[in-house]
């Protein structure tokens, strides 16, 4: 019988998660800019791509253009605004 595979990376820190988290929250009441999305959470602007960076591999969110600017949304099948 087969072992199961061990996850691969170290376990993500508890903050990070909470943070990615409470970016998702906040996306899923419209989209928003990643400066907008620092400010609300009160994260730097670094710390908040690296959460949507991760969300997007989860195919959680996704960047969305607006008027020349990019801004993040949930990735729930709807069109872009």
């Amino acid at each position: 019988m087969a072992t199961p595979a061990k996850p691969v990376g170290r376990p993500r820190d508890p903050d990070v998660a909470a943070r990615d988290e409470q970016i998702h929250r906040l996306l899923a009441g419209g989209p928003q800019s990643r400066r907008s999305l620092a400010t609300a959470t009160g994260h730097d602007r670094d710390a908040v791509y690296l959460s949507l960076q991760r969300l997007q591999k989860q195919d959680r969110v996704r960047p969305c253009a607006e008027n020349g600017c990019i801004v993040w949304a949930v990735n729930d099948g709807t069109p872009c605004p």
